[in-house]
């Protein structure tokens, strides 16, 4: 009996340090939500380009936190506490992103210098941003994702910028389903 319950604890503490495992990096399946996320949420057909920041989002406003995880807990029921729990972890840090994504149309990864200096351009920022990229949707920025210890939950936040007064932000819940990631819910958190 006693040799049971061991090897029981065992198998549970090597579950969750392969859940774990994956806190601070962006890994294959992140790689894969991001891709799944993106071709469902900007697959807009008339647009050859997606721009998308190479730093992932650490943004989350410690004062808000709560109220923040409140409204994710509310809106994208049945999220699991776990999930959110990992998302929390996840984004304690920006991280740097390469372009291992799987999708039908091409991506561009820029620095936040390179953002910056199109700001620091002055109200022409978005001028300047088309001619450098002229046939995008704008500038996407995702956070890193947390993820269930089954890895078959996870939740992203994504911003999409498009001009001074044209944007968006959502908070994702994707379902890994068969093997492949879905959107199962998506809740605005921000419009602009």
């Amino acid at each position: 009996m006693r040799s049971l319950l061991i090897s029981a604890v065992t198998v549970i503490a090597l579950s969750g340090a392969v859940w774990a495992s994956h806190a601070g990096a962006v890994n294959s399946e992140s790689y894969a939500v991001y891709s799944a996320l993106l071709s469902e949420m900007h697959a807009d057909p008339d647009k050859s380009v997606r721009v998308i920041s190479d730093q992932t989002a650490a943004d989350f406003s410690p004062g808000k936190e709560n109220k923040q995880f409140d409204f994710i807990r509310e809106n994208l029921s049945p999220i699991s506490q776990a999930t959110i729990d990992d998302f929390k972890v996840q984004n304690v840090t920006s991280t740097q992103l390469e372009n291992k994504l799987n999708l039908k149309f091409k991506v561009v990864l820029v620095t936040k210098e390179e953002i910056d200096k199109f700001f620091g351009q002055g109200g022409s920022w978005w001028k300047g941003f088309y001619q450098q990229y002229p046939n995008s949707n704008g500038l996407i920025t995702l956070s890193n994702v947390g993820f269930n210890p089954t890895m078959t939950e996870a939740l992203v936040y994504v911003a999409h910028t498009c001009d001074g007064l044209c944007g968006t932000g959502h908070y994702v819940l994707l379902l890994k389903v068969e093997g492949k990631w879905k959107v199962e819910r998506k809740v605005m958190a921000w419009i602009s």
